[in-house]
């Protein structure tokens, strides 16, 4: 594993809620941390061994126990390669552990890569910050989820709890959302964000108004995106309004 050069901060958002930042070289995304009274709870595993070393690394500075469980919001490799660096039972709906089989099946190599540019298995936009995280491509180690489910999931942390919950959103076809009704908080990974199509960011009015319906159902005050500041259930909503009126 490389020396970190990125050094992340650990935020607490309430008694229970703790997250780092996202970081744009590396793609890295927002991780979460819900520490229940029985057990915790990690959001999304990371982009690398490396960045999910970083994250424990600063629970074991702030004396909170290692997760037991992580939840992964969707199977790109942002979200998911840290996985091998992590002694949790790893949780994913059915749709993003079967995208995370073929992921593991691949050879990681320069060769490879090549092929899979042209093939469009990786976009140019991954490939680029991929090889800012692994210089030595050979050192990806993609992971397999251990629980899989479909549709909805909730799991009781012990004087709190988190709904895994996947719907249909603008991203990608195995999008999940994590809820955390006590907090009053959700988590959406990237399901928000636009779908990533070749080189071009294409946005699908129809699935994101769909996705804003599901969400109004849920009482949120903050949303965490995969790939930002924390945003207030006003503030999403107005950004999804903008996209879709525009």
């Amino acid at each position: 594993m490389r020396i970190m050069e990125v050094f992340w901060m650990l935020f607490q958002f309430s008694d229970r809620l703790w997250y780092i930042p996202s970081e744009e070289a590396t793609d890295c995304p927002v991780l979460g941390y819900l520490c229940g009274d029985h057990r915790s709870l990690m959001i999304d595993a990371g982009n690398s061994a490396r960045h999910a070393a970083g994250f424990l690394h600063l629970l074991d500075e702030r004396n909170l126990p290692h997760p037991e469980l992580v939840a992964l919001t969707h199977s790109h490799w942002d979200h998911c390669y840290g996985l091998c660096a992590l002694d949790a039972v790893s949780i994913c709906c059915a749709a993003t552990r079967k995208d995370l089989e073929r992921d593991a099946s691949l050879v990681w190599s320069d060769d490879a890569m090549h092929a899979y540019l042209e093939t469009g298995v990786v976009q140019k936009f991954c490939e680029e910050h991929m090889r800012v995280e692994y210089p030595q491509l050979e050192e990806i180690q993609v992971n397999l989820p251990e629980i899989v489910f479909s549709g909805e999931l909730t799991i009781d942390l012990g004087g709190c709890h988190a709904v895994l919950r996947q719907l249909t959103n603008p991203h990608t076809e195995d999008g999940v959302v994590v809820w955390l009704p006590e907090e009053r908080v959700l988590f959406v990974g990237d399901a928000a964000y636009e779908e990533l199509v070749g080189n071009d960011w294409i946005d699908h009015p129809d699935r994101l108004s769909s996705f804003a319906s599901a969400l109004r159902e849920m009482d949120f005050t903050h949303c965490f995106v995969g790939h930002g500041e924390p945003m207030t259930r006003n503030a999403l909503f107005d950004w999804f309004s903008q996209r879709l009126s525009g």
